[in-house]
């Protein structure tokens, strides 16, 4: 999914994969990032444009010199990457001026409102005033008074006398009491640039810390628009494939309203392109703890995967891959997926279950949601149930959100006959015929997960059977 929202851009790809699992937890600050997320959506061209322009001005350099290269060299180095900003600033300004009709989030149309207000033509004017002054095409006029031990104190820089008279000074006020130095003096000359190269330091300092300062917003901008570009990426590939996107609503925390979705589809594997990819629907209002049962390769692993994205891209203030979405804010996420064999693990697999699960656990608040993909499968059903079924008891009574996948029946089946209404309990779906429509549908849990579908499908045959000889 990160691929698909950065393209070939690398910046964009860190971007997203460091901000989508920062998740909001506020209600109004996921719906205020949505709102921005469908405006970028509506404005594919803008934003774009948006971004091109924030990472063509962050590649504005500013130069360092030496200390032998002089105060004057320093200076120019400076002016020219704040020209070329002043330049950048306009393009953005007027590329926002121009769409701010179009805006309906917040977040656009006040960044159109600030650029116009902040870098507005009258102050971006004045600021090239001031630039075109520090070429210093006349020359330079400083005064000075002496310090302590003949030092330089209270430096003053002033425009060339003979400068024309066209526009109103941008420096200091002349003083009518002048001191010449004649060209065979030594020593006074370098009493001199010793004075200007003061004078040129301090205004060096000034004008990178402008520039520094306008590249930090560029900089802010281009991270900001980077976000929205990967959206408007991810959702114009999704829908182009013929899927679905929505805006979720997000319910506040301890709402006690869980999730209810129509047609939910794995992003992941809707990006695949392998095959069309099924959605489920279910309506889970008011449930804590879900347990998915059922055949085998019948699409539970999926569904768990659908939800946990949903969720994540819900409070990234996202769309999800989904009819319709809501779901309660929660302050965490965990998963606990099997892992494939490695033979390079410490220890044998369910102590290493055991220490991924007290690891997990260690870090759950009460108003986490949990995602469990068959865990404890590496020891007996009998074993499991007695390790899951007090882990999963004790975070429901934390107030933790369980989704649980498990071929475990006895464990499934005991949490079935407690008949609680906060319990939801899907089976993954199998027709006659033994095919999957890899949909889900509510069922309490199955003595068998129809293995043998699996085994027919490959074998063409029951293994208790003669193989088909042709």
């Amino acid at each position: 999914m990160y691929g698909v929202m950065a393209g070939a851009d690398q910046f964009i790809r860190t971007v997203v994969a460091d901000v989508i699992p920062r998740s909001l937890t506020d209600p109004n600050a996921i719906e205020y990032r949505q709102r921005v997320v469908i405006d970028s959506c509506a404005n594919p061209k803008l934003v774009r444009e948006l971004y091109a322009i924030a990472t063509d001005a962050v590649g504005a350099r500013r130069w360092t010199v030496g200390r032998d290269r002089g105060a004057r060299g320093k200076l120019y180095l400076s002016l020219e990457p704040l020209t070329k900003l002043i330049g950048f600033l306009r393009l953005v300004r007027s590329r926002c001026e121009l769409n701010s009709s179009s805006f309906r989030s917040e977040g656009l149309a006040g960044l159109a409102d600030r650029l116009a207000g902040t870098f507005g033509e009258e102050y971006l004017t004045e600021l090239e005033r001031y630039l075109d002054a520090l070429q210093f095409e006349h020359g330079f006029e400083i005064s000075a008074e002496l310090g302590s031990e003949g030092g330089i104190a209270n430096t003053v820089l002033h425009e060339p006398r003979t400068q024309p008279r066209r526009r109103q000074s941008v420096f200091g006020q002349r003083e009518r009491h002048t001191i010449e130095v004649t060209d065979t003096d030594e020593s006074a000359k370098q009493f001199v640039w010793r004075l200007v190269g003061k004078s040129l330091d301090r205004v060096a300092d000034v004008v990178a810390h402008v520039t520094d300062v306008i590249v930090d917003f560029f900089q802010a901008l281009r991270t900001e628009l980077a976000f929205f570009v990967g959206c408007v990426n991810l959702s114009e590939r999704l829908q182009g494939d013929g899927y679905a996107v929505c805006f979720p609503h997000p319910l506040p925390q301890g709402s006690g309203a869980s999730f209810s979705f129509r047609s939910l589809r794995d992003p992941a594997l809707c990006l695949s392109g392998v095959s069309a990819v099924e959605g489920n629907s279910v309506d889970g209002r008011g449930r804590q703890l879900t347990v998915v049962t059922g055949a085998n390769s019948g699409g539970k692993s999926t569904f768990l995967r659908s939800l946990g994205a949903a969720q994540i891209m819900m409070q990234a203030g996202m769309f999800v891959v989904a009819e319709a979405y809501e779901a309660d804010i929660r302050d965490g996420i965990f998963t606990h997926f099997r892992l494939q064999d490695d033979s390079s693990m410490t220890y044998g697999r369910l102590k290493e279950e055991l220490v991924r699960m007290r690891d997990l656990t260690n870090r759950i608040k009460p108003a986490s949601m949990v995602l469990w993909n068959e865990p404890f499968a590496s020891t007996s059903e009998r074993e499991a149930t007695e390790i899951l079924a007090p882990i999963t008891a004790a975070l429901l009574d934390s107030g933790v959100k369980v989704i649980v996948v498990t071929h475990l029946y006895d464990f499934a089946a005991g949490l079935s006959d407690r008949q609680r209404a906060t319990d939801l309990f899907l089976r993954a779906e199998r027709l006659p015929d033994g095919s999957r429509t890899f949909r889900l549908k509510t069922g309490a849990p199955a003595t068998t997960s129809h293995a043998l579908d699996i085994y027919r499908g490959i074998f063409g045959h029951d293994g208790d059977s003669e193989p088909d000889q042709t």
